[in-house]
This record gives structure tokens, sequence and C-alpha cells, in this order.
């Protein structure tokens, strides 16, 4: 007789717990950042006009982001509103302590491991802040380091897409070739969005909540 009631307390649970809770956004506990003043607009790293490939680098100071979080979206500045399309495209987001790039690529990961939070062909479209569409709850921010993105792919629609950067220290790097290990350093940094959460998708389901009852 025990067992009958507490299947049936259980079944009311199920009942009265309702969907499954949809996963955390971004901007359920966070903010979004906007780095960089607007300057002139710049091809790169969306530069198909003026090559086959790319490998980008930019780093953003930790005084300017001062917050803490997984980075779930970066967007660019669209500059005019061009499109294209970049194939074979990955975009990686590591902390680092330089200050100022170097030519040398790997270099400028100072010691740390760079973690892949978009890999696919990346469309870029639209006029004003374009989504990167990077997988979000990915990279952690620690608020600590200086933030460093890196950008590669290999082959497009041969359309330039003009974005916003700002002027600087040397804080971009990049080449176009995405296998090579040394690029040019330039003086500016690259105007963009960034939307930081505190709170990691989590999507618990009434059938998993029942089962902590049995346990």
């Amino acid at each position: 007789m025990k067992k009958v009631v507490l299947i049936v307390t259980a079944l009311a649970v199920v009942a009265t717990l309702g969907p499954e809770i949809a996963p955390a956004t971004a901007e359920d506990s966070g903010k979004a950042i906007i780095l960089e003043t607007r300057a002139a607009g710049n091809r790169a790293p969306w530069r198909g006009g003026g090559g086959n490939a790319m490998r980008f680098q930019c780093l953003w100071f930790q005084s300017g982001i001062n917050y803490a979080g997984y980075i779930n979206m970066i967007e660019f500045d669209n500059y005019r509103g061009e499109s294209g399309s970049f194939n074979n495209c990955k975009i990686l987001l590591c902390h680092s302590t330089k200050t100022a790039l170097e030519a040398t690529f790997a270099n400028n990961y100072t010691g740390n491991t760079p973690v892949e939070v978009f890999t696919g062909t990346e469309t870029i479209s639209g006029t004003g802040w374009v989504d990167t569409h990077i997988t979000p709850n990915k990279f952690n921010y620690n608020n600590k380091d200086n933030l460093l993105m890196e950008v590669v792919w290999n082959g497009d629609t041969g359309r330039d897409v003009y974005c916003y950067r700002a002027s600087g220290v040397a804080r971009r790097c990049y080449s176009y070739s995405h296998t090579s290990s040394t690029g040019t350093v330039y003086g500016q940094a690259q105007r963009i969005r960034l939307h930081i959460g505190t709170m990691v998708a989590v999507a618990p389901t009434s059938l998993g909540r029942v089962k902590t009852l049995f346990r």
C-alpha cells in the first residue's frame, strides 16, 4: 500500500512541475560592454576581397571590460553594411598578459590555452552591431587578464566587410594566410560589443527532479 501511495505522489509532483525550464541566456544575468571608441572603418578580419584567407588577433585590456563571466556574444560594428561569408572559420578566445601584441601569434597566448568558441562558415551582414554567432557558456573570462581574440578563415565570397576600429597601441596582428605563424602588427584595436553572462545554461527536466525523490 505504501508503494502505491509513493508512486501516486510522485506522479502528482510531475503534473505540477510543468515543462522543461529554458536554458539561461547572456542577458538573464550579465551585461553588454562596448570596447573601444569608434574610429575609421577597417576590413580585417573580414577582408574577403583582399585575400582568400586570414589569421587575425586582437587584444583588449581588462580595464575596458571589468566584468567576469561567460562571453556569450561578440558583435562587430559593421561600418557600411556589406555582407560576406567566410569558410572554415574559427573564432578563439584566450586570456593574455600581453599589453601589446607581437608578430608571432603563439607568443600572444602568454602560456594560456585558446578556447574555440566558433567553427564553421561565418556570415557577416547588416549595418551596425553584427553577431558572430559564437557558442555561449564556453569561455569564462576571469576579469584579471587581458582578452585575446583570434579569427582564422580560409575561403570566402570575395567581399570585404568594413567594421569600425579604434586607434591605440599595437593590439592587432594579422596575415593573409590561415596557416601563418607570424603576422604584421598594427596600432589599432577592433571596436566590438561583448555580451557577458554570469549564469551557465541549465535545463533541468521534470523527470530529473522526480528521480531525485527516489535517491
